[in-house]
């Protein structure tokens, strides 16, 4: 994709932003053409990082994106694009949901002075209890090894696992644990989030 683009100045001393300009494009393009779809907010947090993210369900097809921002005050933060299909990998009364694609955004190590741009692939699994049908666990894991990190990045990591509780129809509320790490070229290596959250989930 990114090879398409015009060459410029820009492109040529930072090809992840020049990357990640299009992958915008073609993700505002992507809901702009599917006007129907619903819409979820998450929000967790811990005394050392918020992470907010924002998804879109499309209801006419097996395919939701996000937006996510993660803030760490100390170490920087990660702003992110995702684009995954979503469907249910089981059958019965409460079936095993997943979701596989693709990540991307900006990973600024803030102190370090370090800047790059993850391709990273993977997805999430999410099982609810048949007999306790408003407890759920779901599992998020994405990774960019060095080959599919551009800039400074060396490697990328998101990891969590959270329990939630159905409170209402539409909101949820969870503890989890979360590790997201940066490998940079200096050899720094940042750890933007590593322990429990607490957070919440609305759907409108």
């Amino acid at each position: 994709m990114c090879g398409l683009l015009p060459v410029s100045l820009a492109g040529l001393l930072f090809p992840e932003l020049t990357c990640m300009k299009n992958l915008a494009s073609l993700a505002l393009g992507v809901l702009l053409c599917n006007s129907a779809f619903a819409s979820e907010f998450d929000f967790s947090f811990n005394s050392d990082a918020f992470r907010a993210i924002y998804i879109h369900d499309f209801r006419n097809h097996d395919l939701q994106s996000d937006f996510g921002l993660l803030y760490n005050d100390d170490d920087g933060y990660v702003a992110s694009i995702s684009l995954y299909l979503s469907g249910f990998a089981s059958d019965g009364s409460s079936p095993l949901q997943a979701g596989i694609g693709g990540r991307t955004g900006i990973v600024d190590g803030d102190h370090s002075g370090q800047t790059g741009a993850p391709l990273a692939v993977g997805g999430y699994l999410k099982y609810t209890f048949p007999n306790l049908n408003r407890v759920s666990i779901r599992g998020d894991a994405w990774f960019a090894p060095e080959i599919l990190s551009l800039g400074d990045l060396e490697k990328y990591q998101d990891y969590s696992l959270r329990l939630g509780y159905n409170v209402m129809k539409d909101a949820d509320i969870y503890i989890g644990l979360r590790y997201v790490k940066g490998d940079f070229d200096n050899g720094t290596k940042v750890d933007f989030d590593d322990g429990a959250n607490i957070g919440f989930s609305i759907r409108f």
